[in-house]
């Protein structure tokens, strides 16, 4: 996208775990970002924007392509990132409405927006969107589990709507030193660690998430069309994930026990009973139930040279990245802006646009 004017990005799911990154790494990259959110407080102290900045959205209710397009009228967008999604149902929550209707919906209306915009005038640039999916939806039996077979419903639907400049993002399990949403930082000081499963992840760095969005945005000539497989490194298991955290921590000495899944999941369901606020302090952003446990015992190894190659961003390590954390905030602080400058492809150049 052409850097002579300033963009406006329209994130729909501005605040938990990856919305803050995304709203934080657009605004650096010099967009003006309005949130899409259910909550303007929580918004403000998550992402520190005006309340000008926010709209209320509500996926679980906005099932109706003119709410969506009277939104994208009032703020303007020249992109639309949708970081809504929701792995269970609590509560009047549907799976259906908030991973599928409402995004399906919101699309439509950039459709249509765009139709508009390009009857009166040569569009300013493509309206790129994004959907924010997950890797699970590369399992083969993907369906039994409720959260990726509604990501793929989405998906599919976006991938067919082929007049639209629309990626789509799947993350691997995504972690951040400071921000607690694997409560590593807080594991790595227990002498007794329990852990579940034997299976591999790549969890992938938020910021090397959020970052690589922003690249494939202002290069969507060349990244559009594209489903992208964004995952970290190195394949580990939730033991070594937990046992590289501390050493990278100085907590080098440590027992590490296995946990029955029903055990684990009992605990998870305890848990949930919290005060939210107590919750938010121990970095514990979504609900969880049963079956994300289970999920979380899968594994979900991928190939991301596409996403390198496509984005040019640097793959961090868990290790170097708790490392760095760490060493205190200026170190961490440093080390997160290397990502945002560096262009590391694995000895491969960066696919440009056309």
């Amino acid at each position: 996208m052409s850097d002579t004017e300033t963009k406006t990005v329209l994130v729909v799911g501005a605040t938990g775990f990856l919305g803050p990154a995304l709203v934080e790494e657009f605004a650096v990259a010099g967009f003006r970002v309005i949130c899409g959110v259910r909550s303007p407080d929580k918004a403000a102290r998550q992402c520190g924007l005006p309340a000008d900045q926010c709209i209320i959205i509500d996926c679980n209710e906005d099932l109706d392509v003119g709410t969506w397009l009277r939104r994208l009228r009032e703020c303007a967008p020249d992109v639309v990132v949708n970081n809504v999604g929701i792995a269970n149902c609590f509560g009047s929550q549907s799976l259906e409405n908030v991973n599928v209707r409402a995004p399906l919906a919101l699309f439509e209306a950039v459709r249509l927006y765009r139709t508009e915009k390009m009857l009166s005038g040569p569009p300013r640039e493509y309206l790129p969107v994004v959907q924010i999916s997950t890797t699970g939806v590369g399992w083969p039996d993907f369906e039994r589990f409720a959260y990726p077979l509604t990501k793929m419903m989405m998906e599919e639907a976006l991938a067919a709507m082929d007049e639209l400049d629309w990626i789509i993002v799947r993350p691997n399990v995504i972690f951040e030193p400071g921000r607690g949403h694997l409560l590593l930082e807080r594991i790595a000081s227990f002498p007794l660690v329990f852990y579940i499963g034997r299976a591999h992840i790549q969890p992938i760095h938020c910021r090397e998430l959020a970052v690589g969005v922003v690249r494939l945005v202002r290069n969507i000539s060349a990244s559009r069309h594209h489903v992208f497989t964004a995952a970290g490194p190195e394949a580990l298991t939730w033991k070594e994930i937990f046992q590289q955290s501390k050493r990278a921590l100085n907590k080098h000495w440590g027992i590490f026990l296995p946990a029955p899944l029903k055990l684990a999941q009992l605990f998870t369901m305890l848990v949930q009973h919290l005060p939210e606020g107590i919750l938010r302090q121990l970095g514990i952003f979504a609900k969880m139930d049963p079956e994300t446990m289970v999920m979380m015992t899968r594994g979900s190894e991928a190939d991301n040279r596409q996403w390198l190659r496509y984005t040019g961003v640097r793959s961090l390590r868990l290790f170097e990245s708790y490392d760095a954390y760490g060493q205190g905030p200026e170190v961490y602080g440093e080390f997160i802006r290397r990502l945002r400058e560096e262009y590391l492809t694995d000895g491969k150049e960066i696919i440009k646009e056309a």
